[in-house]
């Protein structure tokens, strides 16, 4: 068996470059990629995070996130709004606009999901999902 058939670290790289590849496809047209993306998930499911709470979250640096940020913003994607908590930092909330992006590219990212994993079956894709959902909680 070949080297690189047995690092877990390369067979997940390949598998997430291919996904990412066919994905960035479909958001071309949205002017964002993957990772914009996947921020824009975090604040529809945790409106009113601030960039710090997202960056931890998501393991981003802060200086890509601020890029991030206002990126989406000046897309329309995002909205920045006062914390009334602390007022020198921002809570973030998806805009309408936004939000029609999540939606329309849900399902062109679960069909690209599917095509990638298409050699496993339902009950394996599962699994696999559950693995990996119990390795990145323990980080």
């Amino acid at each position: 068996m070949d080297k690189w058939n047995k690092s877990y670290g390369f067979l997940l790289g390949k598998v997430l470059q291919e996904m990412e590849s066919k994905f960035a496809y479909g958001l071309v047209d949205f002017k964002i990629n993957a990772r914009q993306y996947g921020v824009l998930l975090f604040i529809e499911g945790n409106p009113y995070s601030s960039q710090k709470d997202i960056s931890e979250n998501l393991q981003i640096d802060r200086t890509t996130m601020v890029s991030h940020i206002d990126h989406l913003e000046t897309l329309g994607f995002v909205e920045r709004t006062k914390n009334p908590n602390d007022r020198r930092s921002y809570s973030l909330v998806i805009t309408g606009k936004g939000k029609e992006v999540l939606d329309s590219r849900w399902e062109f990212l679960s069909h690209i999901e599917s095509e990638v994993l298409a050699p496993l079956t339902q009950q394996e894709k599962q699994l696999f999902k559950e693995f990996l959902v119990k390795v990145w909680s323990s980080l």
